[in-house]
């Protein structure tokens, strides 16, 4: 089995090229600041460079594994970021950034490796979203939009290209311990905004659970169990015990009753409590 993991060089995309990597598979990861060129090992692990971001970087892998007559079996789609702050803070640009990595990244990977899937006649695409995508967390609402953009459009995509024998399925994490937290771009609601205590301590709590949660290679075992199955679920969770009872609460529970709850849980004031500590 030939597996592509875009976005391998921390975190998730690392331990799900390990987990491979342990199965005796033949694994090409990728990371901006891989070689550009170079021959792909026969066996286990090569690094190639990728910038999801740029069209030319993207066509130049594509063309790279063509040359090589490699067509990935399992392609892990992972590059991501997550910028935090409140809506109103951030600029238009830094939206558009996060928009640009998480769902137009995906699309860019997708463009470019789908006719060589099709034309095999099979292939398995497996996206790494997010429990934001559920549950939309406050003081991070762009990157929940984008992974909700990235479900809607996995589960669209997989209804296309039934028909050609390729396969495609969401991977949902909830906070697990990886180096996302500390990838995280500083907030824009800096000590000037309205909003600066309420998402300081929005973002201090979502750090606290992201170093408290389980390890990367939980997500890793997931994503290789899914690549072995005939047939696998459009979407899969892999949370720790209270998120999957936030997934439970949300659809059982009153809209306001649930969104008091996830206020709550972050400590956003409501109608008439704005804070200033």
């Amino acid at each position: 089995m030939v597996v592509l993991v875009v976005g391998a060089s921390t975190g998730f995309g690392a331990a799900i090229a390990e987990a491979f990597l342990a199965q005796g598979e033949r694994v090409i990861g990728t990371s901006r600041l891989a070689p550009r060129n170079g021959a792909i090992a026969a066996t286990g692990l090569t690094m190639a460079q990728l910038d999801v971001r740029d069209e030319a970087s993207v066509a130049a892998l594509a063309s790279r594994l063509d040359g090589a007559g490699i067509v990935p079996d399992v392609v892990v789609l992972n590059a991501g970021y997550g910028i935090s702050g409140a809506i109103e803070d951030t600029p238009v640009e830094a939206a558009m950034a996060q928009f640009n990595t998480n769902f137009f990244g995906v699309h860019r990977m997708v463009g470019a490796l789908l006719p060589a899937l099709r034309a095999q006649g099979s292939g398995r695409l497996i996206v790494i979203g997010s429990v934001a995508a559920q549950i939309p967390v406050p003081f991070q609402a762009f990157y929940s939009a984008s992974k909700a953009a990235v479900a809607s459009y996995a589960a669209a995509l997989r209804m296309e290209v039934a028909a050609f024998g390729v396969d495609v399925t969401v991977v949902e994490p909830g906070d697990h311990k990886t180096a996302f937290g500390a990838a995280r771009p500083l907030s824009d609601s800096g000590p000037e905004s309205a909003y600066q205590p309420q998402a300081q301590r929005a973002v201090a709590i979502m750090e606290t659970s992201e170093l408290a949660g389980a390890p990367a290679s939980d997500v890793a075992r997931l994503v290789v169990k899914i690549a072995g199955l005939k047939k696998p679920k459009a979407r899969y969770v892999q949370a720790n015990r209270m998120e999957r009872l936030g997934l439970a609460l949300k659809r059982m529970l009153p809209a306001a009753l649930f969104e008091r709850i996830i206020m709550d849980t972050y400590k956003v004031p409501g109608r008439g409590r704005r804070t200033s500590g």
